[in-house]
């Protein structure tokens, strides 16, 4: 079993490592642990590897472990982090909103989406967030529909992670 007690970079944020993984992507030297979005808040948990590695995780309290998160890397083996993809509702916010719109739009999305204590992630003028089940897109649509002019909303499924400038718990 290997212990890790910290992250040493992220692949996505850090082009040494995504050359790194990369080159060793191309021969088979990498390993991931899949965890979903929950897990990656918790600092004591034992997993496998997608190659069978045993790992215990014990990292330090308040660590959030992110999508390409390098574990490890020595000149065999690199084990970074998988999330898991998740349904997400997407809100897209048409440019056609009028000055007198200005306010209302964002402010009841705001509000609609904060009292339901969701997770967001702003990309342009997209919103996403998790969702439990499909039908929560209708009830979106109904809960928006006097703004319906001014918003598509659909669902995707694809890995989440919050914007990190915003402490959000979820119920």
């Amino acid at each position: 079993m290997i212990t890790i007690n910290s992250t040493i970079g992220n692949i996505y944020h850090d082009g040494n490592l995504r050359k790194r993984y990369e080159e060793m992507s191309s021969q088979s030297l990498c390993e991931s642990i899949r965890i979903n979005r929950m897990e990656a808040q918790r600092v004591r948990m034992r997993k496998k590897s997608s190659k069978g590695t045993d790992i215990a995780l014990t990292m330090t309290p308040g660590t959030k472990l992110r999508h390409g998160d390098v574990l490890m890397v020595a000149n065999d083996k690199m084990i970074t982090i998988e999330l898991e993809p998740e349904n997400l509702a997407v809100i897209q916010v048409k440019d056609n909103i009028h000055e007198h719109d200005a306010v209302q739009v964002p402010v009841t999305i705001g509000h609609a989406i904060g009292n339901l204590h969701r997770p967001i992630k702003l990309e342009g003028r997209k919103i996403y967030f998790p969702i439990q089940t499909d039908s929560e897109i209708e009830m979106f649509k109904k809960i928006f529909g006097p703004l319906s002019d001014h918003l598509e909303i659909s669902h995707t499924k694809k890995v989440f992670e919050p914007e990190e400038r915003m402490d959000i718990h979820e119920h």
